[in-house]
């Protein structure tokens, strides 16, 4: 019985030993679950930080609840997602208090509550995160979870600018260009259009070519709208690709070329933009950069008016009737998007039926205030 005993004590004490080593080797501090993190070892820096956010580690609780959103390490969790950041909020994380905020806008893994979520935004905004205090500005900006306050907007937005904040610069830029808030400058609208254009923010970067080939803000420059336009369709941004087409087809700041045109038209088609739809639609009927293909040209001007291009409407509905005719109204006043557009008379290509009249398609202008996401994307430090 004795011997028993003995062994029995030896055996627990080595599986003692086992468990005390483990327990040693996903012991770690915050650095290094940082750099576990870097390296995309998610396994080890779950096991490094979930120790410290049980002992009360707020800035592991943040990461922790990011771990659990993006699946990583663990699995996938909105709901404890949630949890965690909450309580790394109320520890004073301003990470995890923006974070909170933005699953309480979104309503992942709790209960959406606008209200909330702006009074967690607050906090970390006036504690002095950027990211927060773009999300409490963009609150302000369209009236959720508070009044409607451009000036207030206006306020939070700056102060998330000044830190460098790519978005806020680019909404910024968009409320002075727009008279959100303030008074209307074309001035200070390049200015924060050009800081967030230089850190590749793709909406700041077809503006600013916008007010380039429209000469606000700066003197007009097509060469410039170009590479700004460029920049931004290499990104994969339809406006701009669109834009870029246009330049294309009228040999402004470009050599004139239609064929890179039609190029540039059809990477924003694919990607659903009604305009460059109906750009391909005119290009394909035209032969003009492509051959002619009048069911591939009736194909964009479908697909063009699906997505609630009225010139592709008027064009399909002329051709029900028996006529070729491409008829394009001048384009006035604000489209749905918040781009005002304009047109002016050019002459119809030696493709086009005489009887034709072909308006200039416009470059697209300003787009609404970007629309980022609430929760910030990046880790902390």
């Amino acid at each position: 019985m004795r011997f028993c005993t003995y062994w029995v004590k030896k055996v627990l004490l080595v599986v003692g030993m086992l468990l005390w080593a483990q327990s040693l080797a996903c012991a770690g501090t915050l650095e290094d679950a940082q750099s576990a993190l870097e390296k995309k070892e998610f396994t080890t820096a779950y096991k490094i930080l979930q120790p410290l956010a049980d002992g009360g580690n707020v800035e592991a609780m943040y990461f922790v609840g990011r771990m659990y959103e993006a699946g990583q390490g663990v699995k996938k969790s909105s709901s404890k997602a949630a949890q965690w950041f909450k309580k790394a909020a109320e520890g004073g994380d301003l990470s995890a208090q923006n974070s909170y905020g933005g699953v309480l806008t979104s309503g992942d893994g709790v209960k959406r509550n606008a209200g909330e979520a702006v009074k967690w935004f607050r906090k970390a905004a006036e504690g002095g995160h950027a990211t927060a205090q773009y999300n409490l500005a963009y609150m302000y900006a369209n009236g959720n979870g508070v009044k409607k306050d451009e000036k207030a907007a206006l306020d939070w937005y700056t102060k998330a600018a000044t830190q460098g904040l790519a978005s806020a610069q680019y909404s910024l830029g968009w409320m002075y260009m727009n008279a959100k808030g303030a008074t209307q400058s074309d001035t200070r609208a390049v200015q924060w259009f050009q800081k967030a254009a230089d850190q590749d923010h793709v909406k700041a970067q077809n503006n600013l070519a916008f007010m380039y080939a429209e000469g606000r803000g700066y003197p007009q420059d097509f060469t410039k709208a170009a590479q700004w336009y460029q920049r931004a369709a290499d990104q994969g941004y339809a406006s701009a690709q669109y834009n870029l087409g246009f330049l294309y087809e009228e040999g402004k700041g470009v050599p004139k070329d239609y064929t890179k045109a039609v190029d540039w038209y059809r990477k924003a088609a694919d990607q659903g933009d009604p305009a460059a739809q109906y750009s391909m639609g005119l290009m394909c009927e035209q032969g003009t950069g492509t051959a002619t293909n009048l069911t591939e040209a009736r194909r964009w001007y479908q697909k063009a008016a699906d997505n609630g291009d009225r010139n592709a409407k008027t064009v399909l509905a002329a051709q029900q009737k028996g006529s070729r005719a491409v008829s394009r109204p001048d384009d006035k006043g604000t489209s749905k998007g918040g781009e005002v557009k304009k047109s002016s008379s050019k002459k119809a290509s030696k493709n086009e039926a005489s009887t034709s009249t072909k308006k200039k398609r416009t470059e697209k202008k300003s787009d609404k205030a970007d629309k980022q996401d609430k929760k910030e994307k990046t880790d902390k430090k």
